[in-house]
This record gives structure tokens, C-alpha cells and sequence, in this order.
């Protein structure tokens, strides 16, 4: 559990760090994809989509560090995540035809590590071995294993103690013991 800690800690700093820089630099940033931005609406849409949506995933990845089962899904998000812009980024060169640049091949090397490095701390981190609850069985009666006998007026149960007298006492008015 501790390396994926680790490696959710790192993604969630280099995340909260390039939502900063897409967020206060969003001309820069762009200029490192080749892009130019024209209109406000396009730095505007730099700053939430780019710089909102890594901090959202930043977010969610350092609250994952509570628990297990939390990190387990954070790493699967990570993994699914970052191998999704691998294959953008590697159909897009496909697609256009193009060359990586010097920022692109970073990315794309930097993305793919970090899916490797989330899929191994995935690998890694074991059930957690809880002791369980003791199973109690439900109370059941044992059965004879010979065939019922027919009941008669006056028979007790097997395990009741017989009454010492049968017949009733007489009541007296005024008697404290009857």
C-alpha cells in the first residue's frame, strides 16, 4: 500500500502543479502544444478545462489515500486515464501525420510511465486480511432418529419435570399458602 501511496501522492502533485501553470500561464502552456490563443473564450476554456480538470483529478486521487479501497480505484482511474491520452495522442499522430515535438514526446513518455507505474502499485496492493466475524450458527433442534409416537392426554414433554402432585389443592378463603 505504501508505493501506492507513493505514486498517487506524485501524480497528485505534478497534477495540482499543471493545473497551476494552465490556470496562471495559460498563453505559455498553450505555446508548448503549438496552440495560440486567439479569444478570451479560448484562454478561458484553457484555464477550466486543462487547469480545472487536473485539479479535480488531483483531488480526487490525494482523498483515495484514505483507504484501500479508495486507492484501488483511484489507480484504476489513473491507469484507464492515462493510457486513454497515450492512445489520443499516438492516434492522433496516426491520424495527422505528424511529429512529436519536443513537449509531446515528454507528455507522452510521462503519461505512459505513470500508467505503468499505477497498474504495478494496482499489482501490489493486496486484500487487506481482516479477521472475520466468528459464523454463528443458527439454533437447531435434533431430530430423533426414530419415527415419532403418537401423543396421548396426559404425556409431558420429554425434558419437563414431572408435576409433584396432580390433583389441584383445595382452596381455602383466606389461606396465605393455597
Amino acid at each position: 500500500m505504501r508505493f501506492a501511496r507513493v505514486v498517487l501522492v506524485i501524480q497528485a502533485a505534478i497534477m495540482i502543479g499543471f493545473s497551476l501553470a494552465y490556470w496562471l500561464r495559460p498563453y505559455e502552456m498553450a505555446n508548448l502544444n503549438g496552440m495560440l490563443l486567439m479569444e478570451t473564450a479560448s484562454v478561458s476554456h484553457m484555464r477550466v478545462y486543462y487547469g480545472g480538470l487536473q485539479l479535480g483529478l488531483a483531488l480526487f486521487l490525494l482523498w483515495a489515500l484514505k483507504a484501500p479501497d479508495r486507492a484501488r480505484a483511484a489507480l484504476v482511474m489513473l491507469v484507464i486515464t492515462m493510457l486513454a491520452l497515450v492512445a489520443g495522442r499516438l492516434g492522433s499522430l496516426w491520424l495527422d501525420g505528424g511529429e512529436l515535438i519536443g513537449f509531446d514526446l515528454v507528455s507522452l513518455v510521462y503519461r505512459l510511465l505513470a500508467a505503468v507505474l499505477a497498474g504495478a502499485a494496482l499489482m501490489m496492493i493486496r486484500e487487506r486480511s481482516e479477521p472475520q466475524p466468528e459464523r454463528l450458527e443458527p439454533a437447531t433442534r435434533r431430530l430423533p432418529s426414530e419415527p415419532p409416537k403418537p401423543f396421548q392426554v396426559g404425556d409431558t414433554p420429554p425434558n419437563a419435570e414431572p408435576p409433584e402432585d396432580v390433583m389441584p389443592k383445595p382452596f381455602r378463603r383466606g389461606d396465605p399458602a393455597g
